[in-house]
Formats: structure tokens, C-alpha cells, sequence
């Protein structure tokens, strides 16, 4: 049985999907004013991606930013703490805040949905792979359907991949076509960690990803439990500094998140 949250969402789903087959337009969402959005900045080894993300963020902002967590790794590099700490002094939407689990964008995830006051929360990353900008597109849709949660889509028109590995992409979209017909869905990106989500979403739903399979967890677990999840198009790019971590074979760990997500709703529903 579905609770009351996921319920609530199921029902702006099927009244939006009815509203657009008759093309009326869908005014389901909350005003500008009642988004109050927390936005969970990973920081690694990111250094002028940081000032850039920033930047593009608060230009952007209509005023719905309530604050910015840097969720900066321990390991992370002097320059990467004092860029860090120069905008937090600069402006005081900006927090710093050290991941306590390490290693992990798992954790910090985690850790930064625990910590955000806002309403809703945005997921993204420091080094420009996450597309600061589409930032601004998710609010739109949140305030355009009512949503419980926007992903970033890659393979939407008017997003795409710059700089992506030929093999990833050929394995990503077999992976995207494979999962959505099992998940039922029409989001074409399960796989990207960049969304954001509403405070009951976070908080409804036990985490378990402490790597990178938390991208792809926190888009299938909301879709099982019922929660009304919508997407836009975004640019991947690939980053300009700093390493990857996440390492090639690291990527079946998201095939065992999607199954583990899959196998536990059939033994719920």
C-alpha cells in the first residue's frame, strides 16, 4: 500500500498525463515563492569548476536558493578547501561541510540530504559534468507539474554527451533502454545523479548507495515507491580537471542497485 506522499504524486501523475493527451496545459505546481531549495555540491579535487558551478547557480537563482552545502571530501586538495571557504565567507546562502563517511558520493549524498533545511533538495557535483544551468530548467518543471522529484536526462532532446567514452555510451544506452522497460517508466536516464528531490522524497526512502550507485538509486527507488518523478534535458561534459573515481567495473554496481530496487518492490507490491 502506498503511503499518503507517493499517493499524492501518483494522482498530480495521472491528472498531468490526462491533461496533456487532451492539450491542455498542466499547472499542477507550487508558486517561485514556496520552493525553498537546498543544492548538495560535491567537492573533490575541483578548483576553478567550483567558482564556475557557483556562479552559474546564483546567477540564475529567482529566489529560490535557500542555501548551497559544499560537501567537500577530507582528502580533498588546500586550494580545493580555501576556494571553498572564500565563498562561504562571500556569501552566506554558502555552507562548507566535510564528509564525515569517506570515501564515497554515496555518503556525501547522504550526508547532504540530512543536513539541507530546504523543501527540496538538488543533487549535482563541482566539476561541470552536472550541468549547473539545467538547475534552473528542474524548478521550472517542479513549478510546471508539482513533481516529487526532476532528473537530468542526457538523452532527452537538447541534452547529450561531450567528451564521453564510446564504449560507456553504447553499454549506457543499452543499460537506459534495458531498465526503463523494467522499471515501467518513461525517465530515459536512470543512471544520472543529477535531479533534485523533494524533503519528503529524502525522507521517506532508506539510502543504501555509498558510491556511485547512488545515482541510480536515488531515481528507481522513488519511481517504485510511487513518487511522481519527471526529467529535462541536460549536456553532460566531460570534466576539465581533477580524476574520475568512478572506475569501470565500479558501473556494475549500479546493475546490482537497479536489481536489488526491482526484486524488493516485487516482494512488497
Amino acid at each position: 500500500m502506498l503511503s499518503s506522499g507517493p499517493l499524492k504524486g501518483l494522482v498530480r501523475q495521472v491528472r498531468n498525463a490526462e491533461f496533456r493527451a487532451k492539450g491542455e496545459e498542466v499547472k499542477e505546481g507550487p508558486a517561485l515563492e514556496d520552493i525553498r531549495l537546498s543544492i548538495v555540491v560535491t567537492v573533490y579535487t575541483e578548483t576553478f569548476s567550483i567558482s564556475q558551478t557557483l556562479e552559474t547557480l546564483l546567477g540564475r537563482d529567482r529566489g529560490y536558493i535557500l542555501e548551497i552545502l559544499l560537501l567537500i571530501s577530507p582528502k580533498a586538495s588546500e586550494e580545493s578547501f580555501r576556494i571553498c571557504g572564500e565563498w562561504a565567507a562571500r556569501d552566506p546562502r554558502i555552507h562548507v561541510l566535510v564528509q564525515k563517511n569517506n570515501p564515497g558520493i554515496g555518503w556525501a549524498y547522504r550526508e547532504g540530504m540530512e543536513a539541507a533545511s530546504g523543501n527540496f533538495i538538488a543533487l549535482m557535483a563541482a566539476d561541470l559534468e552536472t550541468e549547473p544551468a539545467a538547475v534552473d530548467r528542474m524548478v521550472d518543471k517542479i513549478l510546471e507539474t508539482g513533481c516529487d522529484e526532476v532528473v537530468a536526462n542526457r538523452w532527452l532532446s537538447g541534452g547529450g554527451f561531450t567528451n564521453y567514452d564510446p564504449l560507456k555510451y553504447v553499454l549506457n544506452w543499452a543499460f537506459q533502454k534495458t531498465f526503463r522497460v523494467l522499471f515501467r517508466t518513461r525517465i530515459g536516464d536512470l543512471t544520472f545523479g543529477f535531479k533534485i528531490l523533494s524533503k519528503e522524497v529524502c525522507q521517506a526512502i532508506d539510502w543504501r548507495g555509498t558510491l556511485h550507485e547512488i545515482c541510480i538509486e536515488t531515481t528507481v527507488k522513488p519511481i517504485k515507491a510511487g513518487f511522481y518523478v519527471e526529467q529535462v534535458p541536460s549536456v553532460w561534459v566531460g570534466r576539465k580537471e581533477g580524476r574520475s573515481v568512478n572506475t569501470f567495473l565500479r558501473n556494475f554496481r549500479y546493475v546490482k542497485c537497479a536489481l536489488a530496487a526491482l526484486f524488493a518492490s516485487a516482494q512488497t507490491g
